[in-house]
């Protein structure tokens, strides 16, 4: 066509002599036009248009806020800005979705691993090894001031998977515990906080937050059964059905780590 069709806006067409086009032409011309409008966009610039399409509909699948999509396209463009060869532009949008939700303050943030499921549940090749090698690779191009979360962060979310575990409620009542499903999620809430605030940077030793989460939650029932008199409701094949935490890793940290640490709550 060569040119564009009136100004962007425009909704009515009109001829050369500045007459409205008959309403088969408008519709027509306005399909040209939107067509048209699309080609000069995206010319030239087709992987951007197809990675920003694909942010988009991860956003929507994991539920993301405005300012984490925001902050991913962000960094994409940053890193494409300023470095010379790109390895694979999917797994880079799915390290800079990674970072930008590490950034977020305000909401949890997801795992390597959710983030890489996401993408392969969209049927694209991305796996945790290689967003963490576009990590290594292109971070140098980002501020890399990125606080690290502790599993203070983690607590609520990984509580409400448990609590919502399809088995939990069958589990009160096989151990004829005295608490509702709510009495049980506050009472197990306050215990995991007191275990977190024992819990120095010393004595955590650097492990990872979330899976500690995890072992966290795991003990915190068996003090909260030691407190009632009662037998513990959570199995640690539970814990790690909920919470997608391998149960070796439940355990590693429940014997290594924690139950060293709070032995005394627990005779």
């Amino acid at each position: 066509m060569g040119t564009f069709i009136d100004y962007e806006k425009t909704k009515y067409l009109k001829d050369k002599s500045g007459k409205l086009l008959p309403p088969d032409e408008q519709k027509k011309f306005r399909r040209l036009k939107k067509n048209y409008a699309l080609f000069l966009r995206v010319k030239d610039h087709e992987t951007e248009y197809r990675i920003f399409n694909i942010l988009q509909n991860i956003s929507l699948y994991l539920n993301l806020n405005k300012n984490t999509r925001v902050n991913a396209g962000y960094y994409y463009r940053k890193i494409i800005k300023n470095e010379e060869k790109i390895i694979n532009n999917i797994t880079l949008l799915a390290f800079c979705i990674f970072y930008a939700m590490r950034k977020d303050y305000h909401n949890a943030p997801f795992t390597i691993n959710e983030v890489a499921q996401a993408f392969m549940d969209m049927g694209h090749r991305v796996n945790p090894r290689l967003i963490l090698r576009d990590g290594l690779l292109y971070k140098k191009h980002l501020d890399t001031n990125t606080v690290h979360h502790k599993s203070e962060v983690y607590l609520n979310r990984l509580l409400n998977a448990v609590i919502n575990h399809k088995l939990l409620e069958e589990r009160l009542r096989k151990k004829q515990s005295s608490l509702s499903k709510e009495e049980y999620l506050n009472e197990l809430t306050q215990l995991c906080r007191h275990i977190l605030k024992n819990l120095d940077k010393w004595k955590r030793g650097g492990r990872n937050p979330f899976i500690l989460t995890g072992g966290i939650i795991y003990l915190a029932d068996r003090m909260l059964a030691k407190k009632l008199g009662q037998k513990a409701v959570l199995t640690q094949a539970i814990v790690s059905e909920a919470t997608k935490i391998p149960e070796y890793s439940i355990r590693d940290h429940y014997v290594n780590l924690l139950k060293p640490i709070f032995i005394n709550e627990l005779m």
